[in-house]
């Protein structure tokens, strides 16, 4: 069974295609130390993660425009200056940095195309930055759940922290489809 705890165990190799560090000669060019801080997850692993990408987990609960638009982080900052140039790479950089997330945080990337995941530092996460955050929609998050990072693909970043999602109105909605479930045994419920 897979979890937070053990999905280091669910690793691949790297893609002999296409990566965002490019293609595999490129990967291997890396430095090895970065090498090992960038994991490149299974099949498995992806089930696993986009499970939390659901509306049952609320950490994204809007369009990619507005991606935390039911308020379940406390608060939400917002970089929509990106631009592929050297000074826009390096603004980039500095916004994540002063993000606060530690270094060594094992973070999840996902890709709006159902790529394979992956699992990088958050240290890899500010140095490849230009390569992760230009193209299709990205979504990263550790295993905290307490703050999730969104890139929209018009060059916009949303970094939602402080997680507050309350289930009282969701475990409400859900008791109210259960109790016409049995007052309609035909009704057909959306999640059985």
């Amino acid at each position: 069974m897979i979890d937070f705890e053990n999905i280091k165990d669910f690793t691949v190799p790297a893609p002999q295609g296409w990566t965002p560090f490019g293609d595999a000669k490129d990967f291997e060019a890396l430095p090895e130390t970065h090498k090992e801080q960038i994991l490149f997850l299974d099949g498995t692993a992806r089930e696993y993660l986009f499970r939390f990408t659901a509306p049952s987990f609320n950490l994204l609960t809007g369009g990619g425009w507005d991606p935390f638009a039911k308020g379940n982080f406390q608060s939400v900052e917002e970089c929509m200056d990106l631009m592929n140039t050297e000074d826009g790479k390096q603004r980039l950089k500095k916004w994540l940095f002063k993000r606060g997330v530690a270094f060594s945080t094992p973070v999840f990337v996902l890709f709006e195309g159902y790529d394979d995941p992956i699992l990088m530092t958050w240290k890899m996460v500010i140095k490849y930055s230009d390569l992760l955050f230009f193209g299709q929609d990205v979504m990263l998050f550790d295993k905290s759940l307490n703050w999730c990072l969104f890139y929209f693909h018009e060059n916009q970043l949303f970094f939602g922290k402080n997680n507050r999602y309350d289930s009282t109105e969701d475990d409400q909605w859900m008791v109210a489809l259960n109790e016409r479930k049995k007052k309609y045994p035909q009704f057909r419920h959306p999640y059985l």
